[in-house]
């Protein structure tokens, strides 16, 4: 069986498009076409059901973009193994959330020295994207998965503070009831009762923007309000009751077969 149409099938059913297959492989849209036509061929059944606005896989597509999908990844592999690390290669995107740790980072810029081609494409946001439909291989989540389909390994969690400016802190002062004062909490992480803002948010630098600009105090990740703390737009305040710390994972499609660049990733973020 010819591994190009493999490959280009695995695409197609990822995209559910034989035009933007076209365009990631850089190569015709015809081309695309004939190496599916020739799988459907071989197997005798149809894999996608087309019409001009619309592709989805058949039943039999399903069932056989499992099954090759592991023998993409067992070829991988196999390359893989014969190869040492330094001659390990491709392309890894990885979803951060706008908090990254800069310990992170850091650990990620170790990597890329250890391996030189295996290249990250770092995909910043707080939005919990599909992992398959944005083919991103890995991602730092603030949150456990509600998927099945999806692994979930902890990390090191983050410190969470409450924080306002200078002037809502003056205007507010004393905080001797809370009900009445807004608070901006992005992560659903306080402890304490206090008002809804005018304006809410699930985005982290929303929320930041929002505290800047004195409508009202936040709960957001130490790591995220560092600078805004150092240059005294920001202050901490004593929260009324404790702030749980903001748990991390690290997530990835539940695979028993993983491409080999994407398990020393895990490996190396996890630690022993």
């Amino acid at each position: 069986m010819n591994l190009n149409a493999l490959k280009t099938f695995a695409l197609v059913a990822e995209l559910l498009s034989f035009s933007a297959a076209a365009r990631h492989l850089n190569i015709p849209r015809a081309t695309v076409s004939a190496r599916v036509q020739e799988l459907e061929k071989n197997l005798g059944v149809r894999l996608f059901l087309r019409n001009n606005r619309h592709v989805s896989l058949t039943p039999e597509g399903q069932d056989f973009l499992f099954t090759s999908q592991q023998a993409i990844t067992l070829l991988d592999n196999a390359q893989a193994r014969f190869a040492s690390d330094a001659q390990t290669s491709g392309l890894v995107r990885l979803g951060l959330p706008a908090a990254a740790d800069p310990g992170v980072l850091d650990r990620l810029q170790a990597f890329c020295q250890r391996y030189p081609n295996i290249k990250l494409e770092l995909l910043m946001s707080d939005d919990v994207a599909d992992l398959a439909e944005h083919r991103i291989d890995l991602s730092i989540r603030g949150r456990t998965p509600a998927s099945p389909d999806l692994i979930a390994r902890p990390l090191p969690s983050q410190p969470m503070l409450l924080v306002a400016t200078p002037d809502w802190i003056r205007l507010n002062k004393p905080f001797t009831d809370w009900q009445q004062l807004a608070v901006h909490d992005p992560h659903g992480q306080s402890t304490f009762s206090h008002a809804r803002p005018a304006i809410t948010t699930t985005d982290l630098n929303a929320s930041l923007m929002l505290c800047l600009h004195s409508t009202g105090a936040a709960i957001l990740p130490q790591v995220f309000c560092t600078a805004a703390l150092a240059s005294k737009q920001l202050q901490a305040i004593e929260p009324p009751a404790p702030l749980p710390a903001l748990p991390l994972y690290l997530v990835y499609l539940q695979r028993k077969l993983l491409p080999e660049r994407t398990r020393l990733l895990i490996d190396f973020l996890i630690g022993p």
